[in-house]
Parts: structure tokens; C-alpha cells; sequence
């Protein structure tokens, strides 16, 4: 029970860095895009080569940044204990969020600047990215439940061996 309770809390500290940063982002956007507020007076130009590499940093980050996580998660040495895997978790969630969150915002800020759409997508598509980085209560207790199946695992291969050697030994003697 203790262990649920700490896997919650961990869930709930996560969802609020979670959600409050897709909150600023979103809002953030909307203000950049209905002109509420301009970080720039003119619009300005923006190089093809920034243009270029601001595209090919999220179609890079993307799937590394949900493939590290993926394999953060998995490559966690079993049996994992509760504060391991919690601190694991976080630090693979917290990764992944702020950078996501960092190429997001100068997506946002590069389209303040320009009022290039390509940026104005980007962001869009960056937030349905956020969609995938929800922190999950059944992933973080599936690393900790493994530990607790692997010595259920343990315990029943010992017995199957106790019962095995005494059928062998009473085979032996005759009984």
C-alpha cells in the first residue's frame, strides 16, 4: 500500500509539470497568434539555414526523445526498487517533457519573429506530441510490479525445487 502511495504522488507532481506546462505553452501560442502580445515590432526574415535546422531539430528530437524514455524505462535493471524506479521515471519524464517543451517554445518564438507558417505548423504539431508524453501510473507501477513478480518467481522456483529434491530423496531411500 505504501508503495501505491508513492507511485501517486510521483503521478500527480508529474501530471502538474505535466499540464502546467502544456497550459503556458498553449496559452502562450494563442496570445503569439491572435497578436495579444509581440516579443518582436516587425516582422523579420528568417535565413533559409535557421529555417532549415529549427525544421530538422524536432523531426530529429521527436522520436529520440520517445525512444530514450521507452528504453530509460525497459533498460531499468530488475528487480527495481520503489524509489529507484521513481527516480528513474522522473528523470526520463522530466527529459522528456523540457525538451520537448524547449523546441516548442522557440518554434513559437521563431513564428512571432517571422509569422512563417512553417513554425506556426511545427508548434501544432509539437503540442499533438505532448499528446504521447502523458505520465502514466500503470508504466511506473509495471516497474515495480516486475520486482515484485520476480521474487514471487523466485519463491515458487524454490519450493518446485524443495518439492522436486523430496520426491527424489524419498524415491532414493525407498520410502
Amino acid at each position: 500500500m505504501r508503495s501505491e502511495n508513492k507511485i501517486s504522488e510521483t503521478i500527480r507532481l508529474l501530471k502538474r509539470h505535466y499540464w502546467g506546462n502544456i497550459l503556458f505553452l498553449a496559452l502562450f501560442f494563442l496570445l503569439i497568434v491572435l497578436g495579444v502580445i509581440s516579443l518582436f515590432g516587425d516582422k523579420q526574415q528568417v535565413s533559409v539555414t535557421l529555417e532549415r535546422y529549427a525544421i530538422m531539430i524536432p523531426i530529429i528530437a521527436i522520436p529520440l526523445l520517445l525512444k530514450y524514455f521507452a528504453h530509460r524505462i525497459k533498460k531499468a535493471a530488475r528487480p527495481v526498487e520503489i524509489t529507484a524506479a521513481i527516480e528513474i521515471y522522473k528523470k526520463a519524464s522530466y527529459l522528456r517533457l523540457y525538451t520537448l517543451s524547449a523546441i516548442t517554445l522557440g518554434h513559437i518564438i521563431l513564428f512571432d519573429y517571422s509569422r512563417n507558417m512553417n513554425f506556426f505548423w511545427f508548434s501544432v504539431v509539437l503540442f499533438v506530441v505532448f499528446l504521447f508524453c502523458s505520465p502514466s501510473y500503470e508504466e511506473l507501477k509495471a516497474m515495480v510490479e516486475k520486482e515484485m513478480n520476480g521474487e514471487e518467481q523466485l519463491e515458487e522456483k524454490i519450493e518446485e525445487e524443495t518439492v522436486f529434491n523430496a520426491e527424489n530423496d524419498e524415491k532414493a531411500t525407498g520410502e
